[in-house]
């Protein structure tokens, strides 16, 4: 009786996480660049109670989180400095302590001293790391991420690839830094669209199917644990537990 309960409960829980999972991704949807995610789990078998497998408890455990980084649809902005990545890369950020971080969320400014920023206020990097400087926003950008004022190239945004996408974590709604000391390439042929922005890829009708499905999982093990509840208040009664 106590397996199936722990089974309940760890049900509850799993699809307790897949709510707060659907929720972010809800509250994201028109967050430029965003990229949803999702949350594994697997059947487990826990320590057999009385050294025999067959009394091993069964559970549903968290296995990880894993990010989507499929595109979002190109959106028109009618500032100068939105960059949309069209294809693969990431925009490279310069966090206030000096660790680099990546982004698909092209939202940029002039911060006072006229370095360009991302809406956090972290500098965004050239191909080389190098910050960028620019004397006024209403500037030119080229497909290949070159900055131009007039007829005279003046910077470049770097835009960098990762052969493993799956390396990357996130680090707040919008940035990723990567894990196991992964380090990105410098994008060969980088695509870039100005006056654009990355929609999320969040589906909201797939969300909401989603978010019905895990409510009625999870109303159903609650009954479960009714259930359970019930049983064992009944055994006790009974005196068939000690």
């Amino acid at each position: 009786m106590a397996d199936g309960k722990y089974a309940a409960i760890s049900g509850a829980v799993a699809r307790m996480h897949k709510l707060d999972n659907i929720s972010e991704h809800l509250a994201s949807a028109r967050t430029p660049g965003y990229k949803k995610g999702t949350v594994t789990f697997a059947a487990r078998l826990g320590e057999a109670t009385s050294g025999m497998a067959s009394n091993a408890t069964n559970f549903t455990g968290l296995t990880g989180h894993q990010i989507d980084f499929s595109p979002g649809h190109l959106e028109h902005s009618d500032k100068a400095l939105d960059v949309a990545i069209n294809g693969e890369g990431f925009f490279q950020i310069q966090q206030p302590d000096g660790e680099l971080a990546y982004t698909r969320k092209g939202s940029f400014q002039l911060n006072a001293e006229g370095v360009l920023v991302d809406s956090n206020g972290y500098a965004v990097t050239g191909p080389n790391g190098e910050e960028i400087i620019l004397e006024r926003p209403d500037v030119d950008i080229l497909g290949d991420g070159s900055i131009w004022i007039e007829d005279q190239q003046v910077a470049r945004i770097g835009l960098f690839l990762f052969e493993d996408t799956g390396l990357l974590q996130r680090a707040g709604k919008d940035l990723f830094v990567p894990v196991e000391d992964a380090a990105p390439e410098i994008h060969p042929q980088p695509q870039m669209v100005q006056n654009s922005l990355e929609g999320s890829n969040v589906n909201l009708m797939e969300e909401m199917v989603l978010m019905t499905a895990n409510l009625r999982a999870f109303e159903a093990t609650q009954k479960a644990l009714k259930i359970y509840s019930d049983m064992n208040a009944k055994a006790t009664e009974m005196g068939l537990l000690q």
